[in-house]
């Protein structure tokens, strides 16, 4: 049996070893670090795991904080199911779960009276007992499921696991209970110091809203205190800069259940903020050249269907619905349509680059456990665009799509992650259109143009569209979530599926080629983003509300205010004034709560003289300056978008 190690090595064996073995024949003291092991790059195995063929194998101690902590977390989850298992003999546990981005882990259950947070504490109890005792954990491989003595949720994941790896692993804790998870569960129980329950939420088995809802319980693990405060820490900050977080002060949306999950409504200040944006991103296509158009939010399912988005996109899709003799659904997105504008008319060579913009409202059916705040939804509105070209404009016009964007995310000073180039993979014949001609002209072109711009790019196999490959730029949420804010894609496939030409210069007619372009992506997610990234602290021109006036002393300052907020209108800045009954500290803390960028109050000294008293967000200085001087100071900073 030949082992090679991620270094390159190769160790050589007579006879299957487990994990531990391997990593004693490396070196004692790896023996004692080791938790477990991956196995040829995706198989996560704990250490009593026994290898019995060749592979490749990566040791995990705890110099792998990510994986180390996967494999602590996980077990720390299965010792919590088994607590729960022994406070609630009701409780029938389903999974186990590992969420890296919040370090946490989770495992669901049911239980026909639900529980209530209180009694989350029982469980927790529980487990600090067992934490100081010896706890006995076994790991076995099955290959079937028979009389294991699971209940029907495990058993279901026990089947699943035997189809996807050809086994499962059940552990077993203090020779009784039984739990089965395509998580590995450490049988180094000493390891762990620190185990918090944390919250009591539900969601749905298997994430399906036809299933029942499961009970589902969230925590903490560690193997120190040291290590559970550091977490906690992490995540505060996390929660604090989470755009649902900020979004209670600045009130930019809202969910109502009544409407619907993932159905976002855009409050007033909300409204001002999108629109502003949207404002600006009409100017940068009108300077592009792109022209703006719009569609209907349906579409009939034949259009779909020829497009190809039934077959591959279908469970994003919301669900048909008939009208008289026909079928629609809601536009998951508008490729299609602007490809019906392109074949309104005969076209000529000499119309290329021909492009469509539409600020798009469309709907996606994300699953109910994946919503998260604006962040991902079920109606959103794409900054979308689809420009059609000949074959030799592929090259700048993609240089020039990235130059907008480029401007774009500049302005608003968005911190990119990552450049992710996805390609297909040629061994997946069901996910991508079958041509490889095409798809290697599509790779080799894009590739080409990455690296006459010097962009670095991370290459992705098998993350490319169904039509071809693409661009797209990738930031983090607060939450540590990775997303994608702008993209840009070639397609070789929708022109040909739709039968799209154009006149060549010699009169012959010709397939043109697509490019998709989502120069923000959706106004939801560049919003969350652009909240975190500010903190909710967003640059005057695109603030809501861009000064607060505080009037003090009496009907004078009252009228006084009027006539300010008057002028600032004139000028389009967006301006209220507080006359609440409360006291002059109150008001500016509380302006500054809400990270209005100026507040200015205007009592006696500033009637008599015509001038403005300000203090910026963030700052105790006041300033006394001409009224006019203040006009044009703010008028400057929302025209030079600061």
């Amino acid at each position: 049996m030949k082992i090679t190690l991620l270094d390159g090595s190769v160790k050589e064996f007579d006879k299957a070893l487990t994990v531990k073995e391997i990593a004693e024949n490396i070196a004692v003291s790896l023996k004692k670090a080791t938790v477990g092991a991956v196995i040829d790059g995706n198989q996560k195995v704990a250490s009593d795991y026994l290898v019995d063929k060749d592979c490749t194998l990566e040791l995990v101690t705890n110099k792998q904080e990510g994986m180390y902590d996967e494999f602590i977390s996980s077990t720390a989850a299965a010792i919590s199911a088994y607590a729960t298992d022994q406070v609630f003999k009701d409780a029938q546990i389903a999974e186990v779960f590992y969420n890296a981005d919040e370090y946490e882990f989770a495992f669901t259950f049911h239980r026909d009276e639900r529980l209530k947070l209180e009694q989350v504490s029982k469980i927790q109890d529980e487990v600090n007992k067992l934490l100081t005792t010896d706890i006995k954990i076994e790991n076995k491989k099955v290959t079937e499921t028979n009389d294991l003595g699971l209940n029907t949720y495990q058993l279901h994941t026990a089947d699943e696991e035997i189809y996807k790896k050809g086994y499962a692993i059940v552990t077993t804790i203090n020779d009784t209970y039984k739990i089965v998870s395509s998580e590995p569960i450490c049988v180094e129980d000493k390891l762990l110091k620190e185990i918090h329950l944390q919250q009591l939420t539900g969601s749905y088995w298997l994430d399906d809203s036809k299933n029942v809802m499961l009970q589902r319980i969230h925590g903490l693990a560690a193997t120190s205190k040291k290590e559970l405060d550091k977490k906690e820490e992490i995540l505060k900050d996390r929660r604090s800069r989470d755009h649902r977080e900020i979004n209670k002060t600045l009130e930019i949306f809202d969910f109502d259940p009544l409407i619907g999950q993932g159905l976002p409504i855009w409050l007033p200040n909300g409204t001002i903020l999108k629109d502003t944006i949207k404002d600006y991103l009409k100017e940068k296509e009108w300077e592009y050249d792109y022209v703006q158009v719009q569609t209907p939010v349906i579409g009939t399912l034949d259009l779909y269907r020829t497009s190809g988005h039934l077959d591959h996109y279908r469970d994003d899709m919301f669900q048909p619905f008939k009208a008289g003799n026909e079928e629609f659904v809601l536009k998951p997105m508008s490729c299609p349509h602007h490809i019906a504008i392109y074949r309104s008319k005969p076209r000529s060579y000499r119309d290329l680059p021909l492009r469509y913009a539409e600020h798009a409202l469309q709907h996606r059916y994300e699953s109910s456990g994946s919503l998260t705040g604006l962040e991902r939804v079920r109606a959103m509105e794409l900054t979308d665009s689809h420009i059609f070209v000949r074959p030799d404009q592929v090259e700048e016009e993609f240089k020039s799509i990235y130059k907008l964007i480029e401007e774009v995310l500049a302005t608003f000073h968005i911190d990119i992650d990552y450049l992710s180039f996805s390609v297909r993979d040629p061994e997946d014949k069901e996910k991508y259109y079958q041509n490889d001609e095409m798809w290697d002209r599509a790779e080799a072109e894009l590739e080409g143009v990455l690296k006459d711009l010097n962009l670095p790019y991370k290459k992705m196999v098998g993350e490319a569209a169904f039509y071809g490959p693409k661009l797209d730029i990738q930031a983090k949420t607060a939450q540590n979530h990775e997303i994608t804010i702008s993209t840009i894609q070639l397609d070789f496939l929708l022109p040909e599926k739709f039968d799209l030409t154009y006149v060549d210069e010699k009169g012959q007619l010709t397939r043109p080629i697509m490019i998709h372009r989502g120069l923000i992506g959706t106004y939801e997610r560049f919003v969350a983003t652009l909240l975190e990234q500010t903190k909710g602290v967003l640059p005057v021109w695109l603030a809501p509300n861009q000064i607060e006036i505080i009037p003090v002393g009496g009907t004078d300052a009252e009228k006084y205010a009027e006539q300010i907020r008057q002028e600032f209108k004139k000028r389009h800045l967006r301006s209220h004034i507080d006359l609440r009954d409360e006291r002059l500290s109150y008001k500016i803390r509380d302006a500054q709560v809400h990270k209005i960028p100026y507040q200015l109050v205007l009592g006696k000294n500033e009637i008599d003289n015509n001038t403005l008293t300000y203090r910026k967000y963030g700052s105790e200085e006041q300033t006394t300056i001409p009224a006019n001087e203040f006009y044009d100071l703010v008028s400057k900073q929302v025209a030079e978008k600061q």
